[in-house]
């Protein structure tokens, strides 16, 4: 059974027509590592920066002229919807076009797509977030909500993970959060470099530095397949019950509305069922390789 949330995910804005993208002029652009950069676009059209909306763990679809679209989980705080933020590595056509192209320049957006965190089922409960490496970016939409209502869940935990402390995505950030009262933020490297004096190893290790209970906990995962299995399995272990561990997957998405069949996974398609999912909707085949 696909699970559902207690809000409606927004509908797509993307104009007049949903498989078109409407022009967003890219107005900032920061470099996070040597090869992950997040992208601030704003729509070159008032009435659609007007009416765009998304949920945590949404995505769009981002339309390079010439090359294609490519799918990027939105980073940004879903209460500035004008200004909407991608952290995107450079990994394939798509990224390394985008890494060519200059703040002022235009590209294609449509979105947002997907079903995102489930924040309703956050209240009131012990909150676990797992990412790793660019994984913490469809995450950062929920630090930034959660932390907007103080109180609103009884513990908020951050683990993630990263090669080097080179590698950290929002590096500034994590360093400002690691202060906050509201969040407990332990970060690991596989290797350390430079003058880092934190742990070592990989992020679920940091599991044996804190204690939750289980019946009240969600749990969020989002990194490299691996890291989402291993997490995945590790709360299980420690009894958090299937139900309220979640995982995004990634997918090639082409379309964003479940239509092209690119993105099936089992009976599900990751671009409208997920790209979150609720463990216990895809226990039976979350181990499967060629699914």
């Amino acid at each position: 059974m696909v699970h559902t949330l207690s809000k409606p995910r927004p509908e797509p804005i993307c104009g007049m027509d949903t498989w078109m993208p409407a022009p967003a002029r890219i107005v900032d652009i920061r470099e996070e590592n040597f090869n992950t950069r997040t992208y601030t676009t704003e729509f070159v059209d008032e009435g659609i920066a007007g009416m765009y909306r998304f949920a945590p763990g949404q995505f769009n679809m981002l339309y390079v002229p010439g090359v294609g679209e490519a799918a990027f989980s939105v980073s940004s705080d879903p209460v500035e919807p004008r200004r909407v933020e991608h952290t995107i590595r450079r990994v394939g056509s798509v990224t390394r076009t985008l890494w060519q192209i200059e703040q002022g320049e235009v590209i294609g957006l449509r979105g947002a797509f997907g079903r995102g965190w489930p924040m309703e089922e956050m209240r009131g409960r012990h909150v676990v977030i797992v990412a790793g490496g660019i994984g913490i970016a469809p995450l950062r939409p929920v630090v930034y909500s959660l932390l907007r209502e103080p109180g609103c869940c009884k513990r908020l935990v951050l683990l993630y993970g990263c090669r080097t402390p080179e590698d950290r995505v929002y590096a500034d950030e994590l360093e400002a959060w690691e202060e906050s009262d509201a969040l407990e933020v332990l970060v690991t490297v596989d290797n350390a470099t430079g003058d880092w004096a934190g742990p070592v190893g990989v992020v679920t290790d940091l599991l044996k530095r804190i204690k939750f209970a289980a019946e009240e906990t969600i749990v969020l995962v989002c990194g490299p397949k691996v890291l989402n299995r291993v997490a995945a399995w590790s709360f299980l272990q420690l009894h958090v019950p299937p139900n309220q561990v979640f995982v995004n997957l990634e997918r090639n998405m082409n379309c964003g509305f479940a239509r092209c069949g690119h993105c099936q996974y089992g009976g599900h398609f990751v671009c409208s069922d997920g790209p979150v999912f609720r463990f216990s909707d895809i226990a039976n085949i979350f181990a499967k390789e060629d699914i």
